[in-house]
């Protein structure tokens, strides 16, 4: 059992001054989903328009914190992935979970946490060929300017043979 004393809140309240357009277009949007309060209408309005900024790689450390926390993939699809905007497709079996996103990137975390990166194509079939997070190599060969560049002259100095 925690001390709620140290505990640390797990909402803020805030005051915003709205132009009137938005705060009826926000009531709007409560009025056509049936949501009790403007304020949770608006906190939605925010959450989804925050997800859609979302990259592959902020849903991928996402989940690596659910992981860290709770190991029950399902529960993790359920909580992190399912209600995401971005989410069109989730695969979950006993041992990995698979999800893709609107734009065609896809990610996978397995049961002992180990993650990837792909692509989802239309008719939903996922590929996955990149450790995620990226090995320290592939971050500097990809920032040195990409797998492409043109070969440096000292590479003839470093060889072995």
């Amino acid at each position: 059992m925690s001390d709620t004393s140290t505990d640390k809140p797990t909402t803020e309240r805030r005051v915003y001054v709205l132009p009137l357009d938005l705060l009826e277009r926000i009531r709007s949007y409560q009025s056509d989903n049936n949501i009790s309060s403007e304020v949770e209408a608006a906190r939605r309005l925010l959450s989804e328009a925050l997800q859609a900024r979302d990259t592959i790689n902020d849903l991928m450390k996402q989940v690596r914190a659910y992981h860290r926390q709770e190991k029950d993939l399902r529960a993790l699809a359920r909580d992190v992935l399912s209600g995401h905007i971005l989410v069109i497709q989730i695969k979950i079996d006993d041992n990995k979970v698979e999800f893709g996103l609107r734009n065609g990137e896809a990610g996978m975390i397995r049961r002992d946490g180990k993650m990837e990166t792909g692509t989802i194509n239309e008719d939903g079939t996922m590929w996955f060929n990149t450790s995620w997070p990226p090995l320290r190599s592939e971050k500097s060969v990809k920032s040195s300017g990409g797998w492409d560049s043109p070969p440096s002259d000292d590479l003839d100095d470093t060889i072995p043979f």
